[in-house]
């Protein structure tokens, strides 16, 4: 699980100007991006040899002024391009070997939030991220 997460955060890390970690950070600091577990399916093969991974990979952005961080959010909401969410965790499919496959399935969440320690609000977007081991 730790390497999936990490190997996750270092896709991540290709956007730019960007906090990416595989962790939840307990104040993240606008523009962040991390990664979460959020459903392990075990043994979906014979012999257990296949494990489905869910994954939510959660990004803020700091609102400032309500266009220029929806513009910001858009730029990572698309399928393609150096601040794409999907694209960047899609580069590299097995992690380095480690996976069968890593697949960003859907943006499942787009709202305005409180964080902690963060003056005023920020808006959330939240992608599904499959993965298989096997």
């Amino acid at each position: 699980m730790t390497q999936i997460r990490e190997g996750l955060a270092t896709n991540l890390s290709a956007i730019p100007n960007i906090q990416a970690s595989a962790y939840m950070p307990i104040a993240p600091t606008p523009p962040t991006v991390y990664v979460f577990p959020a459903r392990i399916q075990y043994e979906q093969a014979m012999h257990g040899g296949l494990v489905e991974y869910t994954f939510t990979v959660q990004a803020f952005v700091a609102l400032g002024l309500d266009q220029g961080a929806q513009m910001r959010l858009d730029q990572m909401l698309t399928i393609s391009g150096v601040s794409s969410v999907k694209a960047s965790l899609e580069s590299d499919k097995t992690l380095g070997g480690l996976v069968s496959d890593v697949w960003v399935s859907e943006m499942s969440t787009y709202r305005l939030v409180e964080l902690p320690g963060v003056d005023g609000k920020v808006l959330q977007a939240d992608w599904v991220v499959l993965v298989n081991s096997s």
